[in-house]
């Protein structure tokens, strides 16, 4: 019995010490500002993080201004955008540009109905969180493309 409350002793220990998530931390104060009633939140679960790397995003645009460009009398500008899609290719297409997480939890209406709802969050490369809703068709549906719009490099 001692073994048994020795074990369960260190995992509970174990589990207080755990490090924080940041997304989850990041994305808690919107949930709850977003909700009926934010005194009864309770955290469910965070989902995996699914990335988006600037390597698919710049394969999509480049397959599209391919498309444009056998339509298309004039050629050079085309040719021009490709060039510079093929050098972002090169240069960051491993890398991933910002990641998508979803927050799930339960609150209680006023009325002591219990719900499940979620708030997604965009993050940067590096966890700065870009932005948070709970409308997932808010989201840009090519950040990576964006970002790089955004910079300038394309």
């Amino acid at each position: 019995m001692k073994r048994i409350l020795f074990f369960l002793s260190a995992v509970i220990l174990l589990a207080a010490c755990a490090p924080k998530d940041p997304d989850r931390e990041a994305l808690e104060p919107y949930a709850k500002e977003h909700m009926e009633n934010p005194d009864s939140y309770q955290f469910a679960s965070m989902s995996m993080p699914r990335n988006h790397t600037y390597m698919e995003d710049l394969i999509t645009y480049k397959v599209g201004i391919e498309g444009l460009r056998e339509k298309a009398a004039d050629k050079a500008p085309y040719d021009a955008e490709l060039e510079k899609i093929d050098d972002l290719l090169f240069e960051v297409g491993k890398e991933v540009a910002c990641y998508d997480r979803t927050l799930y939890f339960w609150f209680q209406s006023e009325t002591g109905t219990k719900f499940q709802d979620f708030v997604i969050g965009r993050f940067s490369a590096d966890g700065r969180l870009l932005e948070a809703t709970k409308d997932s068709e808010s989201l840009t549906t090519y950040p990576a493309l964006q970002m790089l719009k955004d910079q300038g490099r394309l």
